[in-house]
């Protein structure tokens, strides 16, 4: 498949799973209102969070540029550290439970045990799936089985949440809590088995000091504590509350289709620029044409959202959630920025120089915190929408002058 024809499926698909998420934030809201909307909301960024820490963070990046430098499939290229590392992957997920027990201390026993179990279940399969996708994202020619493994579990929970809305059942927020986890697990199935066949070959084995080197080296980078970590939905339901949070996500849900692109762009690049890591100039060609593509397609997302920002608000999530529709509009103008942020990223992951785009991520995110903190004080959510904005401004101007300043030379295995 061409690189155009690439993209375009790429962007399809995402598109299609942002359309996917809009439509289960839709019938959630609808189903358990503001507050289970927020529950809800809570669980998948915690999950998220314990992911992007651990081994859903820098790992599946080290994973597909290693598959992609290489040429080899995931099922060989990880023969031999599943079976010594897999243990590993129980870790965040315990204690992403045990966070969840504290914070519902004060609920009953019964709900705090269900609450923990199934917040143990979803940090474990997105976990799952986050390996799943960057073995497919390395391997030459999957990203079409990529993007059709990435779809079917979030389809998967919108079919089981639409037929619930429209059968009229009364569904509790563990209900859809599980029917997600149920999604997932069916999807992850269908993930491995889309892997490339295993050859066997001993020399097809990656290097496991390598892949570890370069997990640390793109830790941060790669965890994107900016945005990608739901660091902002955390700090916005721990200080402004799961009302707030509720509104904060309907805004998400209408805001974030130029991160969908941005992510859709960074797939394609990342591999590719890996896979001419001995030709800088490729690379930059690579970096040069994808970042125009990126640029172009922000632009003309965020003005149509602008203008069908409020009246998609009051049709999809009802006049509840018109407090969400001020600040979905800094969120849009934000994401935009945040589209591009990743494309940047990924193009400094695969020279080489994740460690660069680490720093900067780490710089800034004192600043998000700061910002969401503030507004808190005054209770006003818009203003964590402008705090988004600011930082996504500042990343995109940090990340473009280190991309134009020369890349350190260094030897490639």
């Amino acid at each position: 498949m061409s690189g155009r024809a690439t993209f375009v499926v790429l962007v399809g698909g995402t598109f299609g799973l942002q359309g996917l998420t809009v439509v289960t934030g839709v019938i959630t809201a609808r189903l358990l209102g503001v507050e289970g909307r927020g529950i809800v909301a809570l669980v998948f960024a915690l999950g998220l969070l314990a992911s992007q820490l651990t081994l859903g963070g820098s790992l599946p990046t080290a994973l597909a540029k290693n598959l992609a430098e290489r040429h080899v499939g995931a099922r060989d290229g990880l023969r031999g550290i599943v079976r010594s590392r897999a243990w590993l992957i129980l870790l965040p997920c315990i204690v992403a439970a045990g966070f969840m027990l504290w914070l519902h201390r004060s609920d009953a026993g019964s709900d705090r045990l269900s609450l923990a179990a199934i917040m143990f279940a979803i940090t474990l399969q997105t976990i799952l799936s986050r390996l799943l996708i960057a073995s497919l994202q390395g391997e030459a020619g999957h990203l079409l089985r990529m993007i059709v493994v990435a779809l079917i579990p979030q389809f998967l929970f919108a079919v089981a949440l639409t037929t619930t809305f429209l059968a009229g059942w009364q569904w509790s927020t563990t209900d859809v809590l599980l029917s997600s986890f149920a999604a997932s697990v069916i999807g992850n199935v269908i993930g491995f088995a889309a892997l490339a066949r295993p050859t066997h070959r001993r020399e097809d084995r990656l290097d496991e000091r390598h892949l570890w080197r370069d997990t640390r080296t793109t830790y941060v980078s790669s965890v994107r504590p900016l945005d990608s970590l739901g660091l902002d939905r955390i700090l916005v339901g721990t200080f402004l509350g799961n009302a707030a949070l509720g509104l904060y996500a309907a805004a998400i849900a209408v805001g974030n289709l130029c991160g969908t692109v941005g992510n859709a762009v960074s797939v394609i690049v990342l591999p590719q620029v890996a896979q001419n890591h001995a030709d800088p100039d490729a690379q930059r060609a690579v970096a040069r044409r994808w970042l125009l593509v990126t640029v172009g397609l922000v632009i003309m997302i965020v003005v149509s959202l602008q203008i069908v920002v409020a009246p998609v608000i009051r049709l999809a999530f009802g006049t509840d959630f018109e407090g969400a529709i001020g600040t979905a509009r800094w969120l849009i103008l934000a994401d935009g920025f945040f589209g591009i942020r990743k494309v940047l990223i990924s193009i400094l992951q695969g020279q080489g120089r994740g460690g660069t785009a680490s720093w900067i991520e780490l710089a800034l995110t004192p600043v998000l915190v700061l910002g969401i903190g503030a507004a808190s004080l005054t209770d006003n959510l818009p203003a964590v929408g402008m705090t988004m904005l600011a930082v996504g401004v500042l990343s995109c101007l940090a990340l473009g002058i280190a991309l134009r300043s020369r890349a350190p030379k260094r030897a490639h295995r």
